[in-house]
C-alpha cells in the first residue's frame, strides 16, 4: 500500500532549530519523508504556513515579527513590526490570507495581505477549549474547514480537529494513537488522505509518522533523526507553477505563423513601377525640339536609378512612345511647356523694343500730318496762283 501511495508527492517547507541559535530551512517530500537542506536563517522562526495566493511561506520570529520566505527558504522583504502576543507562537497555518497561530490557549489570526493597513497585526482571536494547549502544529482541511493537529495532553499523541471559528477541539474518531513526547511540532495533511506528524523528541530522536485518516487506525513510522527543540511545517506547497509552462509553448507557435505572411504582402508594392512609367512621357518632347535633348539625358539617369534591373533598358527602346501615346492628355501638355520657356526670353526683348518703337510711330504720324499740311498749303497756293492769273487776264 505504501508503494501505491509513493506516487502522491507533497512538498513542504520545514523550519528546525536546536536549543539555541537560528532556524534552518529544509524541504521535505511525502510520503517518503526525504529531507533536503536549503539554508539557515538569521532568526529563530516558528508557526509557519504557506500562502498559495502569494506563493510565500509566512512565520513568526521570537520578537513577534511576521517574516516571509520563498520556496528556496530565502527571506522576502522586511519583517513587520513586533506584535504583542506573537513572540511565543507555535502552530501556524494560512487560512483566507490570514496566518492562524496558537499562542498559549488562544488562536490568533494575523493579516498577511500585502498593502493592507493591518498587515502583520492580529485581526481575530479565539479561545481553545476544552483542550488544545498542547497542539504544537496543525494544517487546514478545505473539505471540512477544520484544523488538524496532534495533542499530547494525556501522555500520548491524539489526532484532533480544531474549529478556527469557535476554538473547540475534538479527537478524530478512528485515528490511531501516537507515542508521547515533547510534542508534534510539524503536521501536514497530504493529498493521499493521511496526516504526517513529526515528534520533536521521543526517546532522544525526532520521529516522522504517517497516520491514516480512513478510520483504520493505522500509524506508521517513516523515519527518525536527531531530536529537535523547535520544528514547524508549512503544509503542502501548491504545484501551480508547473502547468504554466504548457500554454507558453502554444502561444509561441501561433505568433510565429501569423506574423510572417503579412510582412511579405506589404513589401510588394507595384506602385513603384507605375511611377517609372509616368516619366517616359518626358522623353517625347525630346523628339520635337533639339534643345530638350539635354533633358533626355537627365531623365535616362533618373530612370536607371530607381528600377535598376529592367527599366534601364526600356527607356531607349521606349522612345517609340506610341505605347505611351495612349495617355494623349499627357503628351500635349509637354509640348506647350517647352515653347513657353524660350518665348519669355524673346518676349522680354520685344518689350524693350516696343518702348523704342513707340516714338517712331509718333514720328510717322507727325510726318503724315506735316505732309497733309504741306499738301494743303500747296493746293492753297495753287488755287491762289490760279486766281491771280485769272485776274490778270
Amino acid at each position: 500500500m505504501i508503494d501505491a501511495l509513493a506516487q502522491v508527492v507533497c512538498t513542504v517547507i520545514q523550519v528546525e532549530a536546536g536549543a539555541h541559535g537560528p532556524s534552518s530551512v529544509f524541504q521535505v517530500r511525502f510520503p517518503s519523508g526525504e529531507t533536503t537542506s536549503l539554508t539557515t536563517l538569521g532568526v529563530r522562526l516558528n508557526a509557519i504556513g504557506f500562502s498559495a495566493a502569494q506563493n510565500l511561506v509566512y512565520g513568526v520570529d521570537q520578537q513577534g515579527r511576521l517574516v516571509a520566505l520563498d520556496r528556496t527558504g530565502r527571506v522576502v522583504g522586511r519583517p513587520s513590526r513586533p506584535t504583542p502576543g506573537l513572540a511565543h507562537a507555535t502552530a501556524g497555518v494560512v487560512v483566507d490570507e490570514r496566518l492562524v497561530v496558537r499562542a498559549g490557549p488562544r488562536l490568533l489570526a494575523v493579516d498577511i495581505r500585502p498593502g493592507s493597513p493591518t498587515f502583520g497585526r492580529v485581526v481575530d482571536e479565539t479561545w481553545l477549549w476544552p483542550w488544545g494547549t498542547t497542539v504544537d502544529d496543525f494544517d487546514f482541511n478545505p473539505d471540512d474547514g477544520l484544523l488538524y493537529g496532534v495533542a499530547t495532553d494525556h501522555g500520548h499523541g491524539v489526532v484532533v480537529t480544531v474549529d478556527p471559528g469557535t476554538g473547540r477541539t475534538k479527537p478524530v474518531p478512528g485515528a490511531g494513537r501516537l507515542p508521547g513526547g515533547t510534542g508534534y511540532g510539524a503536521v501536514t495533511l497530504s493529498p493521499d488522505g493521511s496526516l504526517y506528524a513529526t515528534n520533536n523528541n521521543h526517546h532522544g530522536r525526532s520521529r516522522l509518522f504517517r497516520v491514516a485518516l480512513d478510520g483504520s487506525g493505522v500509524v506508521t513510522e517513516i523515519s527518525s533523526r536527531k531530536a529537535l527543540n523547535t520544528i514547524d511545517s508549512s503544509g503542502c506547497l501548491s504545484t501551480i507553477p508547473t502547468p504554466t509552462t504548457t500554454p507558453t509553448t502554444t502561444t509561441t507557435t501561433t505568433t510565429t505563423t501569423t506574423t510572417t505572411p503579412p510582412t511579405t504582402t506589404t513589401t510588394t508594392v507595384p506602385p513603384t513601377t507605375t511611377t517609372t512609367t509616368t516619366r517616359p512621357p518626358q522623353p517625347t518632347p525630346t523628339t520635337t525640339t533639339t534643345t530638350v535633348a539635354r533633358t533626355t539625358t537627365t531623365t535616362n539617369t533618373t530612370t536607371t536609378l530607381r528600377p535598376a534591373p529592367a527599366p534601364a533598358v526600356p527607356p531607349p527602346n521606349v522612345p517609340p512612345p506610341p505605347r505611351l501615346t495612349t495617355p494623349p492628355p499627357n503628351t500635349p501638355p509637354p509640348p506647350p511647356p517647352p515653347p513657353p520657356p524660350p518665348p519669355p526670353a524673346d518676349i522680354d526683348a520685344p518689350d524693350r523694343q516696343v518702348e523704342t518703337l513707340a516714338p517712331t510711330n509718333n514720328a510717322v504720324r507727325d510726318q503724315r500730318r506735316w505732309g497733309l499740311a504741306a499738301m494743303i498749303l500747296i493746293l492753297a497756293a495753287g488755287a491762289l496762283a490760279r486766281q491771280a492769273a485769272a485776274r490778270r487776264r
